[in-house]
């Protein structure tokens, strides 16, 4: 890979601490509202102050969520007390520099009405998306469901007797385990509950950091509603795969397993996967804004591994990027390569977890036989070519730093859909950091575009805004069914997920000889299957003449 141009002069991040006493007060950032009283300008002053100040805090809270299952882990975990006090104490002190490295820096004073939409699109995307089974919840969730109930009913680690082999839980466990340890007290239906609350507050401070980037803030709730409407012309690959356009139905499978997921679709169907990607992405933004340095980039970056390994594929390559420019413009300090090497030993448990029996999962380069070569050809013009017109469309900025961005992110989706990983699973996952950048890049031009552009653009993107827009259909016409109490055994019985389970489990035997044998503690019970009822017998699939939901 060649050394990437360093960021622009106003992005490089900035050595030296901000006192905000000293910062001059810019009235446009001022807070909406004022006081108009005597002493009002101080009052004003010291309003601003405070605000910038809080400026990182929607940042520090995805970050202190993002970390908060890896810490579980951490301390649940591990064979001895010792190691997980220690492996805890490594993170930690990773964690304590990034909190020092994002201090150098106020940010944007902190929008409160902005925050608040934010929060209100996230909680009401996770909502939509089946989470509390409020809404209908699409398939993937029958599984999620069943994990979620096994780590709170059974102790950690959780064991399974499995196709005769004793097993162990071994999954990106980052969605479910802040959940699980407060369902170890408030119940199944409490750990539901955690879910939507940690993914609301963490998808709307994603959204409120999409935002605040903007100028203003009618151009940040904007940039808001191209994100979530960001999608491929999958309306039109559907057309030309000769499905029926039936309002509702999953419109991202015409190119068979070769996919690129609309952002509702991985909201909705994936949030695990979603979070990973966007939390890095959030953070990168950050470090191009001088907020943070490559450094504490690597730190967020290993976090989001625990969350999905698969989107992290995909952002490696970023954080590459980012530790060049920072080489090159003398950004790499001792003591914030130190922070690194903390972060390393403390996480290597999590990647020994991960990686442990893992070599059953299906994996290598696709097939270029049959019809593999004109769907790859098309899902590359039908989902990428689209959001390249819409960045054509804007007057060039002269920032080269950007166009070998966009140059990164049209080589990751162009590789991804060649290799696969558990069948569609890489394309869909690895593809989501460069599809997250890229609509970043095509909200932050969008508004600047005169009449004419302007309607070609919004043309362009409602085409692709028909694949959420289908699943927002869905889960407000299908009815919602109940949360079930079956097991990870017993969901794995019910179609479409009735596959294997080693991308879920680990053999016990197979861990001996392996590093995480002497690391990890084993489980103390093995849930096994046993004759019970349909797991879901509310689901509407299931129904007494049903067919298939959309």
């Amino acid at each position: 890979m060649t050394a990437a141009p360093a960021p622009p002069h106003s992005l490089a991040p900035r050595r030296e601490p901000i006192d905000p006493r000293r910062e001059p007060i810019d009235p446009r950032r001022e807070p909406i509202g004022f006081d108009e009283s005597p002493g009002g300008h101080a009052g004003r002053a010291v309003a601003a102050a405070v605000s910038s100040r809080l400026g990182h805090l929607p940042f520090a809270v995805v970050l202190a969520l993002t970390a908060a299952p890896n810490l579980i882990f951490l301390a649940t975990h591990l064979a001895s007390a010792p190691l997980a006090a220690g492996a805890v104490a490594l993170l930690a002190a990773a964690l304590a520099g990034v909190w020092r490295d994002l201090a150098r820096t106020t940010g944007a004073p902190l929008d409160r009405p902005l925050l608040a939409a934010a929060l209100a699109v996230g909680f009401g995307l996770c909502l939509l998306g089946g989470q509390a089974h409020l809404f209908f919840a699409n398939d993937d969730w029958l599984i999620r469901d069943a994990v979620l109930h096994d780590l709170v009913a059974a102790p950690w680690p959780v064991g399974y007797l499995y196709a005769g082999d004793p097993t162990m839980l071994r999954a990106p466990l980052g969605l479910y385990l802040l959940p699980a340890l407060i369902g170890k007290a408030a119940g199944l239906y409490g750990a539901h509950l955690a879910l939507l609350a940690q993914n609301g507050l963490l998808f709307g401070c994603l959204f409120y950091g999409v935002a605040r980037a903007a100028p203003s803030r009618r151009q940040g709730l904007g940039r808001i509603a191209v994100f979530v409407a960001f999608s491929g012309w999958d309306v039109v690959g559907s057309l030309l795969a000769g499905d029926r356009l039936i309002p509702g139905i999953h419109l991202e499978q015409w190119a068979g397993d070769l996919q690129f997921s609309s952002h509702v679709t991985q909201l909705f169907w994936v949030p695990n996967h979603a979070a990973s990607g966007w939390i890095f992405v959030s953070a990168y933004w950050l470090w191009r804004a001088g907020a943070l340095r490559a450094t504490s980039l690597a730190v967020v970056f290993g976090l989001c591994v625990f969350w999905s390994p698969l989107s992290m594929m995909g952002a490696l390559p970023f954080l590459l990027a980012a530790f060049l420019a920072d080489a090159a413009g003398g950004r790499l300090e001792g003591g914030s390569v130190a922070v690194v090497g903390l972060a390393l030993l403390g996480l290597a448990p999590v990647a020994l977890y991960l990686g442990a029996d893992a070599g059953r999962v299906p994996h290598g380069l696709q097939a270029m036989t049959g019809d593999f070569p004109l769907r790859y050809a098309f899902l590359l013009l039908l989902d990428i070519v689209p959001a390249l017109v819409v960045l054509a469309l804007a007057p060039g900025r002269g920032d080269r730093w950007a166009g070998w961005e966009i140059g990164l992110v049209l080589l990751l989706l162009v590789l991804a859909p060649l290799y696969r990983l558990g069948g569609a699973d890489f394309v869909m996952r690895a593809s989501i950091p460069a599809l997250a950048v890229l609509a970043l890049r095509v909200g932050a031009v969008v508004p600047g575009l005169e009449a004419r552009r302007l309607a070609v653009a919004v043309l362009v993107l409602g085409l692709g805004a028909v694949t959420p827009l289908y699943e927002v259909i869905r889960a407000v016409l299908v009815p919602p069914f109940a949360i079930s109490p079956c097991s990870l055994l017993a969901a794995s019985r019910t179609p479409p997920n009735n596959g294997t389970l080693y991308h879920y489990v680990a053999r016990i035997d197979a861990l001996e000889g392996h590093p995480a044998g002497a690391i990890f503690a084993r489980p103390e019970t093995m849930i096994r299957r046993v004759p019970q009822g349909m797991c879901w017998p509310d689901h509407p699939a299931h129904q007494e003449g049903a067919g298939s939901v959309f």
